[in-house]
């Protein structure tokens, strides 16, 4: 199956202590399997404006907010593939685009975004 690149979920997120973590990890093992991206290291930028604009308004808790990313499954080098993403939440609900490339035309691209 190929990556996918459009994607819609509902996000809700609890927080865990380790004991309960660990007690919900054993229950979902008999329903779940790693895929290829199961055991790799997730690295992710995010972009912001000058005046951390983004950050400022996600710490706020909007009903609507949206980040731009770098994600790599792995540490990335310049002929890796790398997606990068614009994520766009509305009232729990995540709305993900992607587009995958190289690291190195990554760079280029926002390079060439930025000006």
């Amino acid at each position: 199956m190929a990556d996918q690149m459009i994607f819609k979920r509902c996000e809700i997120k609890y927080m865990l202590d380790i004991t309960q973590a660990e007690l919900l990890k054993n229950q979902m093992k008999q329903y779940m399997t790693a895929d290829e991206h199961g055991v790799s290291t997730i690295c992710s930028l995010y972009f912001d404006t000058p005046d951390y604009l983004l950050i400022q308004r996600s710490m706020e808790h909007p009903v609507y907010k949206e980040k731009l990313r770098l994600r790599s499954y792995g540490t990335a080098d310049k002929d890796t593939t790398v997606f990068v993403e614009l994520k766009k939440k509305y009232e729990s609900v995540v709305y993900k685009r992607r587009i995958a490339m190289t690291e190195d035309e990554a760079e280029r691209y926002l390079l060439f975004m930025k000006k």
